[in-house]
């Protein structure tokens, strides 16, 4: 029995070997080219099957995030509950009478140019709005300024150079107690210790910084407030988290001799004045100037991201929007072929009429994006404002 089974065996192995080596001749393919080819098809399709159940996973857990960090949000900002008047700031000042117009003004609007000069800021009256306008690059010198005109219009004695300087000095003191006084004030609102004077009176000087109109020195307070209500929902250090926030937007309060922006400056600044590394990295990366790398940093950017979007909280101003649409409709009509243009969207659309006898399809589609890579190298704006040529084909027959 065993015998027999040996010989059929044998005959079996013979008859598949035969039959691999007419297989491999007719196909002109080696056994193992066969087999190297199998295995490579079964890892293929298992690794189609777990790449498919990975992005199945990672779907799953970016929905569960997002459900989740959409719940602490809401959380956080139903908590926030810090009651806030939006602070605008003032660049004029209107006069009450004509007499106090001749005080203030001077002969030939000397006084005028005598504060220019302490100030250090451009000061121009609007005879159309009986005001005295207040323009300057520095915040806390237009500050300086607007406030000592506003002490010169309620001065009783008689207006000098020498009393325009004294009050200008007055000004300046009082000014920088009031800055000293907000660094102080905003340091204690949020508990935070050990912090330097220097970077208290930057954080005052901020009182008269704004984006958008919202005013810096609040929104500092607000992201250091929200970034301690996600830290403690999260875990995270919640007196490292409001000294972040806090901290983020330093930077804009130096003025235009600090080369780079404001959240590298800010960071350099803080580091120079004793802050820890954690702190200088969260600010500096609040913008992505460097790549964010911890819980704390990506907290900060957050923070800021809900006080700026919170409705009310920033606005551009008129004299900032129609310098925008003024702006749309010089670089579109620029071009040859251009009939008119209309700016649509609150300036987010420019729809731009052509000479259909002049421009055919391709060339309206090449004016587009001419247009286009125009207002990207000559604009700056948020978001992306589309740009739409329109060209008119008439086909005119007449019936006899």
């Amino acid at each position: 029995m065993e015998n027999r089974y040996a010989v059929r065996r044998e005959r079996y192995q013979n008859l598949l070997s035969e039959f691999i080596e007419k297989l491999e001749a007719k196909t002109e393919t080696p056994r193992t080219a066969v087999i190297a080819d199998l295995k490579a098809r079964a890892i293929n399709e298992r690794q189609v099957e777990v790449t498919r159940a990975l992005q199945a996973d990672d779907e799953e857990w970016q929905n569960l995030a997002e459900i989740e960090a959409k719940k602490l949000l809401t959380l956080v900002i139903n908590r926030f509950a810090r009651p806030y008047c939006p602070e605008r700031g003032i660049g004029y000042l209107n006069f009450d009478n004509e007499d106090q117009k001749k005080r203030v003004l001077g002969e030939e609007q000397s006084n005028l140019r005598l504060i220019e000069k302490i100030c250090g800021v451009d000061l121009a009256y609007d005879e159309h709005n009986n005001s005295v306008n207040v323009y300057g690059f520095d915040p806390v010198r237009r500050e300086l300024g607007r406030a000592t005109v506003d002490r010169l219009m309620r001065e009783r004695n008689a207006i000098t150079p020498a009393r325009i300087e004294q009050l200008a000095e007055q000004t300046k003191k009082d000014l920088f107690q009031r800055i000293h006084n907000d660094g102080n004030r905003i340091a204690k609102e949020l508990h935070i210790n050990n912090l330097s004077p220097e970077i208290k009176n930057m954080m005052g000087a901020l009182r008269y910084r704004y984006s958008f109109t919202q005013n810096q020195h609040f929104h500092c307070a607000e992201v250091g407030h929200l970034c301690g209500l996600l830290a403690a929902e999260l875990d995270v250090a919640v007196a490292d988290a409001r000294r972040a926030g806090m901290l983020h937007d330093i930077g804009k309060s130096m003025d235009h001799s600090v080369d780079g922006g404001h959240a590298v400056i800010g960071a350099d600044f803080i580091k120079q004045h004793g802050e820890a590394d954690h702190i200088v990295h969260a600010v500096r990366a609040h913008h992505f100037d460097e790549q964010p790398s911890t819980n704390l940093a990506y907290l900060v950017i957050a923070a800021d991201a809900i006080s700026g979007a919170r409705p009310g909280a920033r606005r551009s101003t008129v004299a900032t929007y129609t310098q925008k649409i003024h702006d749309l409709q010089t670089i579109a009509r620029g071009f040859d072929g251009v009939i008119d243009t209309h700016v649509l969207s609150a300036g987010r659309e420019v729809r731009v009429y052509v000479d259909g006898k002049a421009l055919d399809d391709l060339r309206a589609l090449d004016l587009s994006q001419k247009i286009a890579h125009k207002i990207e190298e000559e604009m700056q704006y948020p978001g992306q404002i589309r740009v739409t040529v329109v060209r008119e084909t008439q086909a005119v027959e007449y019936a006899k």
